[in-house]
């Protein structure tokens, strides 16, 4: 279990002794990402997260930071979402004041100077269009425009070529000071440490750290309606497809029972969507479902890559299924083996000190709190059959429906997909 506590300077903490491990894995989490951005600035957060790796007032050549971590035999990444950016590292547990030592310089003291900010705008600018290079990828992010439109959460995290290539030197150092603060600044740790070591580590590290003055992030607008489709079309060897609806967001009682309607008919190569797709039709390789949530708003999402000609069977079989969950949730069967699935997923990965970091510091992020694993076995556990049928209903809405293609079709293959969306439930 994780010691919480707030340190002598105001900043949230987490550690989790496991003297079990020789690794100890820290995770830095700031509350800020891409729903925090006007639209001038969108991709701001994401192009921060990338200059913290350029060099800092004792490391300025990136290369001798990374390697004080690498060299060592050690992990250092980072990544940004719409509601935080989380700089990690993990490393055998005799490194940890080491590891420490990096992110705190990455976080409190980067350089942003004006060279490396005209280099990295034009990695991330090569970054967003290589995520066009892969329909797999891109069809994700067709989505969620679709789905929400011109609002944070509609937008590539990363921001587009032109908000990049305009964000200044002076509004990159303003955002960051803005939010990157002893305030809004969670650092869990777990391994084989010492509580009290990370404690006095941790103080001596962030001495002097000064408060952020955040501003809440940008509510999320209503998403557009449906049914609606967006087709890009692109000479590909296979079709891609993203069937989603705008869904329930991560304070919402139902979200357990979402979560076990996504499993069985997504999660796995046991779910309906994989067992119908792939093993009995053949036409998909990689096909599933998942959840995405943010504090005011979700989406629930079924993804399939196709054979390129098999666009139309491949949607409507995942229609159908939504159809008869819609109609008649899951059966008692898949209930229970998917209440298995979950609770045996979540205890497996506690066995990785980096995956308990990641799971502390996001809850704490996220709730305020680290909420035990025991209590969400117990609410996944009491789900019931009406559960799973009552949140089908919330989420599955004809006038919800938004599907995202990408391949090489013509004007016939819209009519046709239009035509199978617009079918309603």
């Amino acid at each position: 279990m994780s010691t919480a506590m707030t340190a002598s300077n105001g900043l949230r903490l987490l550690v989790e002794e496991l003297p079990h491990t020789r690794s100890a894995s820290i995770g830095c989490y700031v509350g800020v990402g891409a729903r925090h951005e006007p639209p001038r600035l969108s991709g701001v957060a994401h192009l921060i997260e990338h200059m913290c790796f350029k060099g800092t007032r004792n490391l300025p050549n990136p290369k001798t930071l990374s390697q004080l971590i690498e060299g060592v035999g050690g992990m250092l990444d980072a990544a940004t979402a719409y509601e935080s950016t989380v700089y990690s590292c993990k490393v055998a547990d005799m490194h940890v004041d080491r590891a420490l030592y990096v992110l705190t310089e990455m976080i409190r003291y980067p350089l942003f100077t004006a060279r490396d900010l005209e280099k990295e705008r034009r990695v991330i600018i090569e970054e967003i269009s290589g995520t066009q290079d892969v329909p797999s990828d891109w069809v994700h992010d067709v989505l969620k425009a679709s789905m929400w439109g011109d609002q944070p959460i509609g937008r590539d995290i990363a921001g587009s070529a032109a908000s990049i290539s305009a964000i200044s030197r002076d509004d990159l150092v303003a955002f960051w000071r803005q939010y990157y603060g002893q305030d809004t600044i969670v650092i869990s740790v777990a391994g084989n440490v010492h509580t009290a070591h990370i404690v006095e580590a941790i103080d001596a590290a962030f001495h002097g750290a000064e408060m952020a003055d955040p501003r809440p992030a940008i509510p999320t607008a209503p998403p557009q309606p449906g049914p609606r489709l967006m087709l890009h079309v692109r000479d590909a060897e296979q079709g891609n497809f993203c069937l989603g609806f705008p869904s329930i967001s991560y304070n919402d009682p139902d979200r357990r029972a979402l979560q076990v309607l996504d499993t069985a008919l997504g999660a796995g190569m046991s779910s309906r969507l994989f067992q119908e797709l792939r093993e009995e039709r053949g036409i998909a390789y990689d096909v599933g479902s998942y959840h995405s949530e943010i504090a005011d708003a979700g989406m629930w999402v079924i993804y399939g890559g196709v054979e390129t000609e098999s666009i139309h069977e491949g949607v409507a079989v995942a229609l159908n299924m939504v159809r008869d969950v819609l109609d008649n949730g899951i059966t008692e069967e898949e209930l229970d083996l998917v209440k298995e699935q979950i609770k045996g997923g979540m205890l497996l990965a506690l066995e990785d000190s980096a995956a308990i970091a990641a799971r502390n510091g996001a809850h704490q992020l996220r709730y305020g709190r680290v909420i035990p694993v025991e209590q969400i076995m117990a609410e996944i556990e009491a789900v019931a059959y009406a559960d799973v049928l009552r949140a089908a209903r919330r989420v599955i809405r004809s006038g919800a429906l938004h599907l995202a293609v990408i391949g090489p079709y013509d004007a016939a293959d819209e009519r046709r997909l239009r035509t199978l969306i617009e079918a309603g439930f």
